[in-house]
């Protein structure tokens, strides 16, 4: 978790310097930013986190890895 958390983190910043070079006009109002920002942190961990629980308890069945990927295209999309 150590390593994915921060990757996770730089991939979100990332691709949101991504949006703003590519957008002539700043997307959002500068009181939304520290929100936002708070809220990506918070989601990374989670998400890495749940990451981790879900494979620690399937560890023995490998069967379902493809299932569960799904899954998490589906709620990473909502």
């Amino acid at each position: 978790a150590l390593v994915d958390v921060p990757l996770f983190w730089t991939l979100m910043c990332l691709m949101f310097g991504v949006i703003l070079l590519f957008n002539p006009v700043f997307p959002l109002e500068s009181w939304t930013v520290p929100p936002l920002v708070i809220c990506i942190i918070g989601y990374g961990v989670s998400v890495v986190l749940l990451v981790y629980l879900i494979a620690f308890k399937f560890r023995a069945g490998r069967s379902n890895r493809y299932i569960w990927s799904f899954v998490f295209i589906l709620v990473s999309e909502a």
